[in-house]
């Protein structure tokens, strides 16, 4: 009943207010989410679930952005490659659409007093899919590839804070952390946190599966499909409904909207605005909605010329037309993005810091002060992989030239977008999946964050970030977001221009699955109307 009643809550919650007072109630007296399941609202829920006929069975086909890259979980970027571990593998603890934390391979959990130690307590009876039991000594495993430095995780800024994982007993773990950290739990879901045996050799990792998760792969051909059934002995009683998910690779978007429409596939993560409106036109297709904290922008390696250059930076920032680009690139959905991670209806958004208005005078005088007073030509590198970065290059080219910024496009396949250009090229556009404020100026912003895209280096700025999160009370974490959100405009390394919802395509017998705020897959609780 549980696993059902949670597909029919409305997710009403604005994305990152839910969070933040989701996990200062987890940091107060750890594990609460557990009862929530067992609140009043459930029996209000029961006549409903009654009607609900769950039908078990059945095969998902699923598609995404871009293409395999690895199975191995320290190592994860695609959807492709998301989709398919988060349903064989399992974190200690995952963010749900509804932006609250659920017990996953942890049970429960609880800080110290000053919030620099967390102990977990870690699910019995669980078995990797190989057979080894789950253990203590398989999250210190894990924890400690992601925190190894010559290993080089792209999550290891995200986890710094860890200083040492001491094993209590079989099913109790104690992290040690190197300062105060309220948002510790959250941080452990991220999608690199998939726990991995300690008993194999992780060279192994990259294309072979030995995970807890709900569903097994039975075949793996990159490029081209991957094949999972369902884990019988998962621990979730009840779930999967689903008997098997195929993860099928489709290299263009259009491509994937036609297949959703043909039932070549049954659901599309990650879908642009302008394919979406032909989905919902569509009698047997459907779109899922929601708000979110996904951004889209550019970004400037600051430390190639010109970018080096304060001044050049920020003659591209005045010469930004948000309201342009949220009409031509989103077809006038989403919000308007500041030059940072925090939306707009997050508790830490600061609305008294912003970048200025569009302004082609600014610009032009920025333009000359930095040395160019005849203007400068750019090549700003694109392409259509996941979100409609090309429209936004279109848009920033026809808005910025009258300032003398002329911007010549150059766009790249999709496949070879992530691997090729981002983090390559010095001047390049590029989008994100929602984070909470600590996991998305952590990974992009911290100066040791290995997908630190502009090479920006600030240590005032990591001092904010890691003072953050050791504040209990919400003003005084609004005050350092505030003045870290005034520091991030200033300098200019990104142009993060608008927020975008997350769009999801599903067949319209695609039943239990909700559009995620940090654009997660979760299918545990799908099933086919068939």
């Amino acid at each position: 009943m549980k696993a059902i009643r949670s597909r029919i809550k409305k997710f009403m919650l604005m994305v990152m207010m839910g969070l933040a007072v989701a996990m200062l109630s987890i940091a107060a007296c750890g594990g609460a989410n557990e009862a929530t399941d067992e609140s009043g609202a459930a029996g209000m829920e029961l006549d409903t679930l009654a009607q609900v006929e769950v039908k078990r069975g059945g095969i998902l086909k699923v598609t995404s952005f871009g293409t395999h890259t690895t199975l191995d979980p320290p190592f994860l970027l695609t959807g492709h490659d998301i989709i398919i571990t988060i349903h064989t593998y399992d974190n200690l603890v995952q963010i749900m659409p509804d932006m609250t934390l659920k017990p996953m391979l942890a049970t429960s959990w609880e800080p110290n007093d000053d919030l620099t130690a967390y102990t977990f307590h870690l699910r019995k009876g669980v078995k990797f899919h190989h057979g080894k039991e789950f253990k203590a000594e398989d999250v210190v495993a894990t924890f400690n590839r992601l925190l190894d430095p010559e290993l080089d995780s792209p999550a290891r800024s995200a986890l710094a804070v860890i200083q040492n994982i001491e094993i209590l007993d079989d099913h109790t773990v104690r992290f040690d952390l190197d300062a105060p950290n309220a948002f510790f739990p959250e941080s452990l879901s991220l999608y690199q946190g998939r726990i991995v045996p300690s008993d194999i050799d992780p060279s192994r990792f990259a294309l072979e599966e030995f995970g807890t998760g709900a569903f097994m792969i039975t075949e793996h051909l990159p490029g081209e499909r991957t094949v999972m059934v369902r884990n019988p002995d998962y621990w979730d009683e009840g779930l999967p409904y689903l008997d098997g998910i195929t993860v099928i690779t489709i290299p263009e978007a259009a491509t994937r909207a036609e297949a959703l429409k043909s039932g070549d596939i049954d659901f599309i993560l990650g879908m642009e605005d302008k394919l979406a409106l032909t989905l919902e036109a569509h009698p047997e297709t459907k779109v899922l909605e929601t708000a979110s904290a996904k951004y889209l922008g550019l970004y400037m390696n600051m430390t190639v010329k010109p970018f080096d250059n304060v001044l050049l930076r920020k003659a591209i920032q005045a010469a930004t037309d948000r309201e342009a680009i949220r009409q031509s690139a989103l077809l006038g959905k989403g919000s308007i993005a500041n030059d940072h991670p925090i939306a707009p209806n997050d508790p830490h958004f600061a609305s008294q810091h912003a970048p200025p208005a569009y302004d082609i005078e600014l610009a032009r005088s920025l333009l000359a002060q930095a040395g160019y007073p005849d203007g400068i030509d750019l090549t700003l590198v694109t392409s259509a992989a996941g979100a409609p970065m090309v429209e936004f290059a279109v848009a920033m080219k026809e808005r910025a030239a009258p300032a003398g910024i002329r911007i010549n496009i150059k766009e790249v396949p999709e496949g070879d977008f992530w691997s090729k250009v981002w983090l390559v090229e010095p001047f390049a556009t590029m989008w994100w999946n929602g984070r909470p404020p600590d996991a998305a100026l952590s990974v992009t912003y911290l100066s040791d964050a290995k997908w630190n895209e502009s090479q920006y280096k600030n240590p005032t700025l990591d001092a904010l970030v890691k003072r953050a999160r050791g504040e209990r009370d919400l003003a005084d974490r609004q005050a350092t977001y505030a003045e870290i959100q005034r520091i991030l405009i200033e300098d200019a390394p990104r142009i993060v221009a608008v927020f975008t919802p997350v769009l999801n395509g599903a067949r319209t017998d695609v039943q239990g699955i909700e559009a995620h705020p940090l654009n997660w897959p979760l299918f545990h609780e799908a099933w086919l109307d068939e």
